[in-house]
């Protein structure tokens, strides 16, 4: 028989940026090179062993051994509203405005197919993360971008987007802290946002997946802002403020009428997640200090080590007060993606192009501190002996 034909939609995105990158290191490994990679947010601290201990005894319990509630257990919404109150001092229903995702990049991905229809725009971050590109496609609407510039401190200006572009457009991606510049956000700018989608009509959904990487103030909340609830929603994770990648944990808050347009739509894609690993998200919410200091403060150490070093070894580097990934251009110009395969090559150390998270990324590169400390040393020592 012929081969049978595939959608269109798959051929329509280019292979996934970390997966080509994995490929690249791999082929490097082959060759018997020691690779030290700080491509991927992805922490090599291991979950905090009071987490993994509880989730042990969640896993055995026979209750939890059957179909989860699908936007997540009574118990988790309230713990998730119990810890925004004391985080930010906001007021959620657990009821109508919070929703439990299976990760963050799900509900990234699967919130335009809830908010747009086709042909609808939305107003991306560039740089930014792939996955918001990936949804708004999938979903049938197009791509507006909204670049991020270094002299702006990476925030957007909104005053960038055209009367035409936003007679079109039906929701604005933000992500602070963000990911890949390492930037922050405070109110007063959330506060400004809120105004701007309030007074255009638009959906704002904030990326916070890193809020709790940070070295000093404490990133505030969208939802703090005055009116933000009339349009705006918030992601949150327990991926990376507990180092629990693998366990996909998070959650969506804000908006009831957005929170609810995604839980009809998950109801008719998912089962939800495990209950023991809701469980154990209620256990690493009630004790949020204990557990996730010790893990900012691990990576602020490599933050200041690696930040120096590259600007030892004459890197233009953006200093991030949050998140742990350095956002940095090389002592010479050109291709993002030309300094990272030059320092594979000669350095066996792979880092993430900076054009991989849009066309304004182009010239930079993304360091990803999630690797011991050793091996952070020695890429830093690797790296200071190119020759640019």
């Amino acid at each position: 028989m012929k081969e049978l034909p595939l959608g269109r939609k798959p051929a329509a995105f280019p292979p996934y940026l970390f997966k080509e990158l994995d490929r690249r290191r791999e082929e490097e490994v082959k060759k018997g090179r020691d690779v030290i990679s700080l491509a991927i947010g992805d922490p090599d601290i291991p979950t905090p062993a009071p987490i993994t201990e509880f989730a042990a005894k969640a896993v055995k319990k026979a209750s939890n051994h059957q179909y989860p509630y699908g936007r997540g257990s009574a118990e988790f919404r309230s713990a998730v509203a119990a810890w925004h109150k004391e985080r930010h001092g906001i007021k959620l229903d657990p009821d109508t405005e919070i929703l439990a995702l299976i990760g963050s990049k799900e509900g990234l991905a699967h919130l335009p197919f809830a908010l747009i229809d086709r042909g609808d725009s939305v107003i991306i971050p560039d740089p930014g993360y792939p996955a918001y590109k990936t949804g708004v496609l999938l979903s049938g609407g197009r791509v507006e971008r909204l670049p991020l510039l270094e002299k702006d401190g990476f925030l957007p200006d909104f005053g960038r987007l055209s009367k035409k572009t936003l007679s079109r457009a039906k929701m604005l991606f933000l992500n602070y802290p963000n990911n890949p510049t390492g930037a922050s956000a405070g109110l007063d700018f959330y506060k400004e946002a809120v105004r701007f989608c309030r007074k255009n009509d638009l959906w704002l959904a904030q990326d916070a997946a890193y809020s709790e990487v940070y070295f000093g103030k404490p990133s505030p909340s969208v939802l703090q802002a005055p009116g933000a609830k009339d349009v705006a929603v918030e992601f949150y994770s327990l991926s990376k403020t507990y180092c629990m990648t693998g366990w996909r944990m998070a959650w969506l808050a804000g908006n009831a009428r957005a929170v609810q347009a995604l839980t009809k739509l998950k109801e008719n894609l998912d089962s939800g997640q495990f209950n023991a690993v809701q469980e154990t998200g209620i256990f690493c919410l009630r004790n949020h200090a204990r557990l996730s200091e010790p893990i900012r403060r691990a990576f602020q150490a490599r933050m200041v080590f690696f930040t120096a070093a590259l600007k030892a070894a004459g890197w233009k580097v953006f200093v991030p007060e949050t998140t742990f990934f350095v956002w940095a251009r090389p002592p010479k110009g050109g291709r993002s993606i030309d300094a990272v395969y030059r320092m594979l090559s000669e350095a066996s150390v792979l880092a993430t192009p900076g054009s991989g998270f849009g066309p304004f990324g182009e010239g930079y590169l993304r360091f990803s501190l999630c690797a011991p400390d050793a091996r952070i040393k020695e890429a830093a020592r690797r790296i200071g002996k190119i020759v640019w």
